[in-house]
């Protein structure tokens, strides 16, 4: 049972540095109208802040993660191997002798997302409120596509990060606090009832 809870404050840990690491950067960003032209330092800031967001993401995506194969592990949840699979992120290969080889497969983010809740609401016994159909999940696609442009710039005019590439940012990280929040919720209910 340590080892969970040692995984929840975990969680906890990292959620508070990293949303900081956000919290710290957003006074930093500039005005967000056309008419403000930022500086130099304000797209520092914007660029760092694109990436805080999604250093809080993509973290908070791998502990949820990491914590469902800790329940299924120790059977709390049940999933099968496939599933495990695939939230381990690991190909099996047999070679012409039948020796096997686990390699990783990192899946990419949108990938990740829907894989790890869609195997949180399964194996929760719950479905979490939160669509992937709607203008939230192309909000969040939106977000990505930027954190990718500022992470491999093409261009000079790529490492720009506008007003509306903020607005874009945001909305897609308030969907996925959404997720993030209903997991939690879920989770929590989960283990109320069945004590782990």
């Amino acid at each position: 049972m340590s080892d969970l809870y040692d995984r929840l404050e975990e969680i906890q840990g990292m959620t508070r540095v990293l949303t900081g690491d956000v919290a710290r950067l957003r006074g930093q960003l500039g005005g967000r109208s056309i008419q403000d032209a930022p500086s130099e330092e304000e797209y520092g800031a914007r660029r760092a802040h694109v990436r805080a967001v999604f250093a809080l993401v993509e973290a908070t995506v791998e502990q949820h993660k990491r914590l469902l194969l800790d329940l299924g592990t120790r059977r709390s949840v049940v999933f099968d191997s496939s599933t495990h699979t695939a939230l381990s992120e690991q190909i099996y290969f047999a070679d012409d002798n039948g020796n096997v080889s686990v390699r990783e497969q990192y899946l990419q983010l949108r990938r990740k997302v829907r894989l790890v809740y869609r195997v949180a609401s399964e194996a929760l016994g719950q479905a979490l409120a939160v669509r992937f159909d709607n203008q939230g999940w192309q909000n969040f696609g939106a977000a990505i596509k930027i954190r990718d442009r500022i992470t491999h710039p093409k261009s000079f005019d790529d490492c720009h990060i506008k007003g509306d590439d903020l607005d874009s940012v945001d909305a897609g990280h308030d969907w996925f606090r959404q997720l993030s929040n209903e997991f939690v919720r879920v989770a929590r209910e989960h283990r109320a009832q069945h004590q782990w």
